[in-house]
């Protein structure tokens, strides 16, 4: 049976009491909202804390499971059976064979669900993972929303709060916030508290945090304009807030990254909307790419390429000697500048 769709998820849970589902994704924040949904809706009534089991797995043993699974419900007509983060890493040609037998077995009056709400299983193991539950049950992922996705989401929780936002002003946020669903709810929890009926962009700029990646692309934007007072202020920013050095790196990396896609297909005769179709990391992200060919068009080729170097030798230093990595950060946005100032 083919991967359900979010969508056909959502009826699953409404429609159907028992079955085996598989949640995993990157974006943990739905897995663990439909995992716990489809607890919700299968252990039910006066009993419910009875008839629902789960289980925090560190080994691949399912032993314990498949007996929860089998057993008749207390006095109900349903039962629910969740394992978290099963680690199929650890799992033999043994233990595989078990988990295949628990899902052949598993009764029409159990619910099974194996959720990844915090650490995921390699490709393979997903797509291992994924065939088993699809010829059992069924197996859902849960990716990041696009970015048109999180502006329509945070508009209805704005609207749900009795707010609405300004033109393009939720588009913003989400720009400055990131695409984390946890982080977004949050900020929004302290946007509609903080603003009037109608949110702004000066409400946003008053009470949101950045995310690493907005700032990373502030910065980036500020040294190819030749802002570097404005770059250094947001890197020094950065540290006040304990931001991990290595971390704060490899968003400008990111970013930079960005930037010579978007050049290279450019010089190539291609258009930005190419980039997003051939690399699975760009999918959703037309609008930071638009915003990466812009300021690609303010540098030459040799400049963006001078600038990967400089990030490539700052990540080997980072990685491979003792020296201070704040230092090396700051020495590196020099180099950065420079590449501009001797444009």
């Amino acid at each position: 049976m083919p991967a359900l769709t979010e969508s056909e998820l959502k009826l699953k849970i409404k429609s159907e009491t028992a079955g085996a589902f598989l949640l995993c994704g990157d974006e943990t924040f739905l897995v663990r909202h439909y995992a716990d949904l489809l607890m919700k809706n299968a252990a039910q009534g006066p009993f419910a804390e009875f008839n629902l089991r789960v289980f925090d797995c560190e080994e691949p043993d399912l032993s314990e499971i498949y007996e929860a699974a089998v057993a008749v419900p207390m006095m109900a007509e349903n039962k629910c059976v969740a394992v978290k983060n099963y680690p199929v890493s650890k799992a033999g040609a043994g233990d595989m064979k078990a988990l295949e037998e628990l899902l052949a077995d598993n009764p029409p009056d159990n619910r099974l669900i194996f959720f990844y709400p915090t650490a995921q299983p390699k490709p393979s193991e997903i797509k291992t993972l994924t065939e088993l539950f699809g010829k059992y049950g069924f197996a859902v992922k849960l990716s990041k929303l696009t970015a048109s996705e999180l502006v329509k989401t945070v508009e209805r929780g704005a609207k749900k709060r009795g707010k609405s936002f300004e033109k393009s002003v939720a588009e913003y946020f989400v720009g400055n916030v990131g695409d984390d669903l946890n982080l977004l709810g949050n900020e929004l929890e302290k946007l509609c508290a903080y603003s009037g009926e109608i949110i702004t962009r000066r409400d946003v700029d008053a009470v949101c945090v950045k995310s690493l990646e907005a700032n990373a692309i502030f910065m980036v934007i500020d040294l190819a304009k030749g802002n570097f007072e404005k770059a250094f202020h947001t890197l020094s920013e950065l540290f006040e807030l304990r931001e991990d050095e290595y971390m704060i790196l490899g968003a400008i990396i990111a970013q930079y990254a960005y930037i010579y896609r978007a050049k290279a297909a450019v010089t190539a005769g291609k258009s930005v909307g190419e980039i997003e179709v051939s690399y699975e990391s760009c999918k959703g992200r037309g609008k930071r790419l638009n915003g990466a060919a812009a300021i690609a068009r303010s540098m030459s080729f040799s400049q963006i390429t001078a600038c990967v170097e400089i990030l490539s030798q700052a990540d080997i230093q980072m990685k491979s000697t003792q020296n201070d990595k704040r230092r090396i950060l700051e020495e590196t946005f020099v180099k950065l500048a420079r590449v501009k100032l001797n444009d």
